[in-house]
């Protein structure tokens, strides 16, 4: 289980509202102070994310309490490699199709393109079928 920290903002109809900061991975890096990713980290770190989740255990929230949410570690990275390959795959095939059959080299890049716009609608069709489906949305564990 994938574990975050955040604060609760409303509880309604058994449904937990929360806030949560960005976190990345430069607060841990050795070379943080002489990195120039630092600025960019830090202004993408101070930004708030809201996010509705279930409480499937009940557990009792209230508004201000600092609570951890999780996610299945199994379900996030099929889903992460669904989002990430599905275009870079569809790109590749319908490219190389396209090198294949001879046709031109504009022709060759365009259709790579539209095999990279189609990879990307197939993940926002398919992620709007994931996401009623609980084991894919995070869920509240426990009162931090």
């Amino acid at each position: 289980m994938i574990e975050e920290y955040a604060t609760v903002v409303s509880v309604i109809d058994g449904r937990v509202l929360i806030e949560s900061e960005r976190s990345s991975a430069c607060g841990q890096c050795q070379a943080k102070q002489s990195c120039g990713q630092k600025a960019i980290s830090e202004w993408a770190a101070s930004k708030m994310t809201q996010l509705e989740i279930d409480n499937p255990a009940k557990i009792p929230v209230e508004t201000g309490d600092r609570v951890v949410v999780g996610i299945d570690e199994g379900s996030f990275l099929k889903v992460s490699a669904l989002m990430y390959l599905l275009p870079l795959l569809l790109m590749v095939l319908l490219g190389g199709l396209a090198e294949y059959l001879e046709y031109a080299e504009a022709t060759i890049i365009l259709t790579s393109f539209v095999g990279l716009l189609v990879g990307f609608s197939g993940v926002k069709l398919w992620s709007q079928r994931l996401d009623n489906r609980s084991r894919f949305n995070p869920v509240l564990l426990r009162i931090s």
